[in-house]
Order: structure tokens, then C-alpha cells, then sequence
């Protein structure tokens, strides 16, 4: 009885955290659209509208290895809460400031969300194996997925129609409430307090801020699988720069309604991938390996870039659904292996591979929005997104030389569940 009911809390707090997960997402694509809008009107600059989204980006990279320390040794619940009432605070300043004191208000907007939006994800993935336990993370992780993809459908779906329709005040009141409901939700789940880390009362010293100290203690594998997500990352903005010049180009008299059907073919394959892999683990406990994970993000960036041979409709949307898919299955794969690390180490882990993936998502922005003006969007994402292919298959590579289950250091082998050596035991979910 008492197994029973336990499960039944972890279930509860699972479809609680999903639900927040959810709203929190779709307030984070609404205020995407909405805010790189309102920053365009209210500047009249598309210099300093690239300025707001680089100052987010920076501070979301800078908050990954602090959002890791603070994971670590904080109830994490907790800080998901105070991320999300921090951000609905800030876009309420920023309705109710003068007209005259937003554009200040805007840079100090895009650091609390670029922050808080990091802060949250870390902390997330470094929790949900203590909230569901070790056999059932990657049927979560699968939820989460499916979750953000359907939350993402809708927030590029209603950010168009509230600014058209209500105003910018009314989009970001709505968002700050996306953020409020998302606190109220997580506040229902026990604020569980982390394991100590190893050496916690030592004083932190540079390298572990930079989270390099924790790459030492894992897996190869799994610092090799970070390496891969950032270098996905960095292709994955050339194909996001590059949709609005290439719906231009394609579809010149309603770019708007190509960039839609690409990114909602693109979020309806991630949610069928979500799908698809929490039935799988729901049968075997876990989903894939290290090598499906880099086959996968070979595969996403080959139909990225088929995508951008001007297909006709027909064939654009089965292209960017296989992208979805692939890229969602990744992501999955991803985060179970990077979940199975001693939980001392696991939310430092996460702090340095978010930074990562910002790195690489940063530097792509930059580089690939400057390479669109001089080349056309073919050939800036087939060099992106060919790079990251070239690092996936070097870690194919590395994977069939070397195997993932082999050699691993002893603080490695915390969790076996995504290694093919692993007899799989079926999961009885609630």
C-alpha cells in the first residue's frame, strides 16, 4: 500500500510539473514573438532589437554554471518558483513603467528571462529523476517534450493574434500570468532538498564555476554528447535566422504563413517523437543510446538542410516533421543519459551543458545572421547544420572505436538504463 501510494504522489507531482512546464513554455514563445515586436516598435531599431535578443542570450549563458551551483545545493522546486514569479513581476514593471522608461526596463527584462529561463531548465532536469525515480526519467522526459511542443504550437499561434488584436500590454499581462500559473503549480510539489556534493563546505573555486571540474568526473561519453548538443545548437540557429529570409525569398506575398507551416511541421514532429518515446519507455524503462542520439542529429540535420532546397509544400512538411522528430528524439535521449550521473554532480552538470548549448546557439546567431547577407539561406545552414553533422559523426566515430558502456570512470556508472548491456525491465507506470 505504502509503494502504491507513493507512486501515486510521484504521478501526481509528475502531471504537476508537466502542467508548469506547459504554461511556462507557451509564456516563454509568446513573449518571444511579442517582445522582439514590441522592441522593434518601441525603438524603431533593428540594431538594438538584435541588441535585446543578445543581452538575453548572454545572460542565459552566464546564469548556466551559477544555475548549476544553485541546483545543487537548493530546493530546486524553489527556485523554478522564484525564476517564475520573477519574470511575471518584471513584465508587469514593464507594462505599468512610463513609456518613457521602458527601453531601460527592456534590457532589464531580457537578463531576469534570459536568467530565469536557464535557472528553470536546470533545475527541472536535474530534479525529475528524484521526483519519478531512475527507471521512469525517460518516459518523463518524453512528457516534457510533447508538453513544450504543443506549448510552442500555441504560443506562435495566439502571440500574433493578442498583439494584433488586444496590444502588447495585454500579451504581456497574459504572459506574466503564464508565469504566475506555472509558480502556482510548482508550489503543489515537495521542495526536496538535493544531495550534498562531494567537497559542498570546500570554497568554489573558478574551475567549478566554469563547470569544467565535473566533465572530469562523468562519463567520456557523456562530455562528448554535450560537445554534440552544442555544436547542434549552433546549426540549429542557422535554420532560425535563416526561416524568415527564406520565407521571403519562397513565398514573398505571405512569408508569414511559410515561416507557419515550417515551424508547426517542425513542433508537430516533436510532439510525435515526445509521443512515440514515452510509449517505448513505458515498455522497456528507457529509450535509445549514445549512438541513436548522434544517428538522430545526423538525421535532423540533413532534413534541416533538405528543407532549404525550396521542396515544394508537399514535400516541405514531411522534411521539417522528420526534423521535429529527430531533433525531439535527440533531446530525449539526451537528457535521460546526462540524468544518469551521481545526483551530487548532476545539477552542475546541467548548469555547464545548458551553457554549452547557449554557446553554440549564441555564436550561431551571430555568425549566421552576418553570413545571410552575403549568402543565400541554402548555403548558410548547410554549413551550420553540416558542422553539426560532421560532429555527430565524429562522435559515431569515437562511439564504434570506442563504446560508451566501456572503461567508464566508476562516478559513470550511477545508471545504466540507456546502455544497450542493460536488461530492460518493463516500467508499470501509474
Amino acid at each position: 500500500m505504502a509503494k502504491e501510494a507513493g507512486a501515486g504522489r510521484a504521478a501526481r507531482d509528475l502531471r504537476l510539473v508537466v502542467a508548469a512546464h506547459a504554461v511556462s513554455t507557451y509564456g516563454s514563445y509568446l513573449n518571444l514573438v511579442a517582445l522582439g515586436l514590441f522592441v522593434l516598435a518601441l525603438t524603431g531599431s533593428a540594431m538594438r532589437t538584435g541588441l535585446f535578443m543578445a543581452v538575453r542570450l548572454v545572460a542565459g549563458f552566464l546564469m548556466g554554471p551559477v544555475s548549476g551551483l544553485l541546483a545543487g545545493r537548493c530546493r530546486r522546486t524553489r527556485l523554478m518558483i522564484g525564476a517564475d514569479v520573477l519574470s511575471a513581476l518584471t513584465l508587469t514593471l514593464l507594462v505599468v513603467a512610463p513609456v518613457g522608461a521602458r527601453p531601460a526596463m527592456l534590457y532589464a527584462l531580457a537578463v531576469v528571462l534570459g536568467c530565469g529561463q536557464t535557472l528553470w531548465g536546470v533545475a527541472l532536469r536535474a530534479e525529475l529523476p528524484d521526483l519519478v525515480g531512475p527507471q521512469r526519467r525517460a518516459r518523463a522526459n518524453a512528457r516534457l517534450v510533447a508538453a513544450r511542443s504543443v506549448a510552442m504550437l500555441l504560443g506562435f499561434a495566439s502571440a500574433g493574434f493578442l498583439v494584433a488584436g488586444l496590444g502588447y500590454e495585454v500579451a504581456f499581462l497574459l504572459d506574466a500570468g503564464t508565469y504566475a500559473l506555472s509558480a502556482l503549480l510548482l508550489a503543489r510539489v515537495p521542495a526536496r532538498r538535493p544531495a550534498a556534493a562531494p567537497g559542498a563546505a570546500a570554497p568554489v573555486r573558478p574551475q567549478a564555476l566554469a563547470g569544467f571540474g565535473v566533465l572530469r568526473a562523468v562519463a567520456p561519453v557523456v562530455a562528448a554528447m554535450i560537445g554534440v548538443r552544442a555544436a547542434d545548437a549552433f546549426g540549429s540557429a542557422a535554420h532560425n535566422v535563416g526561416i524568415p529570409v527564406q520565407a521571403s525569398l519562397v513565398q514573398p506575398d505571405s512569408p508569414a504563413a511559410y515561416a507557419a507551416v515550417f515551424m508547426t511541421s517542425w513542433a508537430v514532429g516533436s510532439l510525435a517523437a515526445g509521443r512515440w518515446c514515452a510509449r517505448v519507455a513505458a515498455r522497456t524503462g528507457g529509450v535509445g543510446s549514445p549512438r541513436a542520439f548522434g544517428v538522430a542529429t545526423c538525421l535532423m540535420s540533413l532534413f534541416f538542410v533538405l528543407a532549404f532546397t525550396d521542396p515544394p509544400l508537399w514535400l516541405l512538411i514531411p522534411l521539417t516533421l522528420a526534423a521535429g522528430a529527430a531533433d525531439g528524439y535527440a533531446e530525449i535521449n539526451y537528457t535521460t543519459r546526462l540524468q544518469g550521473v551521481d545526483e551530487s554532480r548532476r545539477a552542475r552538470l546541467f548548469g555547464f551543458a545548458s551553457a554549452a548549448q547557449n554557446a553554440g546557439f549564441g555564436l550561431g546567431m551571430i555568425g549566421c545572421a552576418a553570413a545571410l547577407g552575403r549568402s543565400a539561406p541554402l548555403t548558410v545552414v548547410a554549413v551550420a547544420h553540416g558542422l553539426a553533422c560532421a560532429v555527430a559523426l565524429g562522435f559515431l566515430l569515437a562511439q564504434a572505436v570506442r563504446p560508451a558502456d566501456r572503461h567508464d570512470p566508476p562516478a559513470a556508472r550511477t545508471d545504466r538504463a540507456d546502455d544497450p548491456s542493460t536488461p530492460r525491465v518493463a516500467e508499470v507506470t501509474p
